[in-house]
């Protein structure tokens, strides 16, 4: 009994610890068929960790951005590459021991990058949902629902 117990337990761990397919910028397709959904966080940010821990325990989550959209994590204080988003060129502005990317105050309101935010971009680079601070799950499952 304890050996089946402890089968199904390891069996409902596989199936829960699904990874979120991630993208890149530089992995995106060149023809989009689906919304981009950019999560920007960093490091040091609590809430950023509040998010991700939330986002990890959600299967339905999980499913709904590997299915709805073109989900990318970007960190602009830690991302130095150059980026082409929808024809425009954006580069790292460093500051000395840091910076930020262009790109991140590009996309976030007010041109002022808060952590987290959230920013989904349909296939022609209309923003059609943004949000700045956590997102629950439950919100962020409503908005992916509605995509399909």
């Amino acid at each position: 009994m304890k050996i089946l117990a402890f089968i199904l337990l390891m069996i409902s761990g596989i199936f829960n610890s699904q990874e979120v397919r991630h993208y890149g910028f530089e992995s995106l397709p060149e023809k989009l068929d689906k919304p981009i959904l950019i999560y920007i966080k960093t490091d040091w940010c609590s809430i950023c960790k509040i998010q991700k821990y939330q986002m990890e325990k959600d299967l339905e989550l999980k499913n709904l951005l590997d299915e709805n959209v073109y989900f990318i994590t970007f960190n602009p204080e830690k991302y130095k590459e150059s980026i082409k988003f929808f024809v425009e060129n954006y580069n790292y502005i460093s500051n000395g021991n840091s910076g930020i990317h262009e790109l991140a105050v590009e996309i976030s309101l007010n041109k002022k990058p808060v952590y987290p935010s959230w920013i989904l971009i349909d296939k022609d680079g209309k923003v059609l949902f943004r949000n700045e601070g956590l997102v629950n799950n439950g919100t962020l499952k409503l908005l992916l629902g509605k995509l399909n």
